[in-house]
């Protein structure tokens, strides 16, 4: 009797699940179109680079501090101009402050050794730490015009060092007036020298023929300056056409004229950023009359250096030029006149030879 019932409330168990899963199968088949059609269809969507991090005027953005990201953006809301890749900003300053989540356009970019294009200065454009200082370059001095914007290069300066009274502070030889102990001495006056005996026994009163021969010392004083700009700072045509376009884009459709050859004066001012100090040297340099020139150095090459001044002395000591060159009987004749360096405007303005 007992084992009936218990297999009599089995299979009621059995009949109540078997009704219950079967209910909730029903209702699974009756949501599953509503779900379908709630489900949203997908926008058309493209990457683009959006600040990860509020980003400071003149703050240089870095990939490896988070500082931007790629993200979906929808195509109906794209701004007209945008970057997909991280790696084009590498590097670059933000020219305004630019807010986390916003599209990062090419207005709101600055190059390194470039102008802000409407507001702003151009000291937001580098880190701290250094200071911007120009000084005029030549061909031969400005390396030919090879440095970039971001290049590090060193500044070498020839210094001419002359003999000067130490009391004076006035070039030597001193020039001179004896006092007469009577008035039957001369008035003697002139060029202080020295007094020898010639080689027939008579004393003799030697005096330099000319001005002293100056000593020249080279030597290199501020390392790994950061080439900023080489010329005069104009605003760069590419910004200038980006902007046009976005004010007037029927000015997109007209054809691009081919790029203009870049050309330098015969002078240009090169602008470094140094450390301050390294700017007052620059200043000293220049108060002299020093000759300046740049040495490039080699990319990611940041260290510093230890070097020996230059001069006469180290010249003969080094490469063993005897002082007493001997009488040879035979002499060198130039071959040809020494090379100069004509500035490209100059060989532009030269007429042509016919």
């Amino acid at each position: 009797m007992r084992n009936r019932n218990l297999l009599l409330i089995i299979a009621l168990l059995l009949i109540v699940a078997a009704i219950g899963g079967g209910y909730w199968w029903l209702q699974q088949g009756k949501r599953a179109p509503q779900e379908a059609e709630a489900t949203p269809t997908p926008q058309n969507v493209v990457p683009i680079v959006v600040a990860a991090q509020n980003i400071g005027r003149g703050q240089k953005i870095l990939i490896e501090e988070g500082a931007i990201v790629t993200q979906t953006w929808p195509v109906d809301a794209l701004p007209l101009d945008y970057y997909t890749d991280p790696a084009e900003l590498e590097g670059k300053f933000a020219r305004t402050d630019i807010p986390r989540g916003m599209p990062i356009v090419p207005d709101m970019i600055g190059e390194p050794g470039g102008m802000l294009a409407v507001e702003g200065s151009a000291a937001a454009l580098f880190e701290p730490g250094r200071v911007a200082y120009a000084i005029p370059m030549d061909i031969q001095g400005g390396i030919a015009w090879a440095p970039k914007p971001g290049d590090h290069v060193d500044v070498i300066a020839a210094i001419k060092l002359i003999q000067v009274d130490e009391e004076f502070q006035s070039p030597t030889p001193n020039l001179f007036i004896a006092i007469p102990r009577d008035e039957n001495d001369p008035n003697l006056s002139g060029t202080y020298g020295r007094f020898e005996t010639l080689p027939n026994g008579e004393p003799a009163f030697v005096f330099p023929a000319g001005p002293s021969t100056p000593n020249v010392v080279v030597q290199l004083t501020v390392q790994d300056a950061i080439v900023w700009h080489v010329g005069l700072w104009t605003e760069p045509e590419a910004q200038t056409t980006a902007t046009a376009e976005q004010q007037n884009p029927a000015v997109a459709a007209a054809p691009t004229p081919p790029p203009t050859p870049e050309t330098h004066a015969e002078v240009e001012p090169v602008t470094l950023l140094v450390a301050p100090q390294d700017a007052l040297v620059l200043k000293y340099l220049m108060e002299l009359g020093a000759d300046l020139d740049l040495v490039l150095r080699p990319a990611g090459d940041t260290a510093p250096v230890i070097t020996e001044p230059v001069w006469l002395q180290y010249i003969l000591d080094k490469y063993q030029i005897p002082t007493t060159p001997p009488n040879l009987p035979i002499a060198i004749e130039p071959m040809r006149e020494p090379l100069k360096l004509t500035p490209p405007a100059a060989q532009q303005n030269a007429a042509p030879q016919e």
